[in-house]
């Protein structure tokens, strides 16, 4: 009887060993998030790959790579992981244009060991390179971050800026982004073409899902972006009284 109960302990180490390899056809796909607000600069930011996983059969390998821009202020949030969804080619476009406030996309779904394998912000860089170089300013101003409320966007963090022409619209919105691991809220605002919500028309990018809350502005700034008699602190008080709009 001892025996036979060693036996069936090592059979059971055995079932659970080969439980947790790899099943024949099934891909293994780098696992991160990127989430930064502060100190990011096109050239310099690197996505460290630390961990890898082990995906479904027939699932690919995702990475999405967001580069939010307002001012002078500049946000990365990214997700890589496994993803049901058919393979298609890097995609690499601006959700909201410039000038003004935003956010460009690279995204892929490859079917490789270890494909999604993006490190850096090269292709966000090559996309920029097509934008015109030189900006005209107006003498219009806005408060200026990107980043969560309670770090990168407190009122020392805050600056009023001046509008580029053709967007001196005052904008604030909280933004959600969720896939996977990836679960970041946080303030963009900015000088905007129009008062509305800036990603009305992506539910998902990737498999990031997208909430978009327009925050409450000070009536004066929606309208003309002129700079209001109220300190930065005083506007983000206000921006922080989130109200749903369609």
């Amino acid at each position: 009887m001892g025996l036979q109960h060693l036996s069936l302990v090592k059979l059971l180490c055995l079932l659970g060993t080969v439980s947790t390899l790899p099943r024949a056809g099934a891909l293994l796909c780098y696992e991160a998030t990127a989430s930064l607000f502060r100190a990011v600069t096109l050239h310099n930011w690197y996505w460290h790959l630390m961990r890898s996983m082990v995906c479904q059969l027939r699932e690919g390998c995702e990475e999405t790579l967001l580069f939010i821009e307002t001012g002078t202020k500049r946000g990365v949030v990214g997700f890589k992981g496994c993803t049901p969804a058919l393979s298609y080619p890097p995609q690499i476009a601006y959700l909201v244009s410039p000038p003004g406030v935003s956010i460009a996309s690279y995204s892929r779904v490859c079917r490789s060991y270890l494909c999604n394998n993006l490190t850096n912000l090269d292709p966000i860089v090559k996309l920029k390179a097509s934008a015109p170089l030189s900006i005209e300013f107006s003498s219009h101003t806005c408060p200026t971050c990107v980043g969560k409320h309670t770090e990168d966007c407190l009122p020392n963090f805050v600056t009023t800026e001046f509008c580029p022409m053709g967007a001196s619209v005052c904008y604030s919105s909280t933004l959600k982004f969720q896939a996977g691991h990836l679960n970041t809220t946080f303030l963009l605002m900015g000088c905007a073409r129009e008062y509305q919500r800036l990603l009305a028309n992506f539910r998902t990018i990737g498999s990031i899902r997208a909430t978009e809350v327009r925050n409450i502005l000070e009536k004066a700034q929606i309208v003309s972006g002129e700079p209001s008699s109220r300190d930065p602190a005083c506007v983000i008080l206000l921006g922080l009284l989130l109200t749903f709009r369609d």
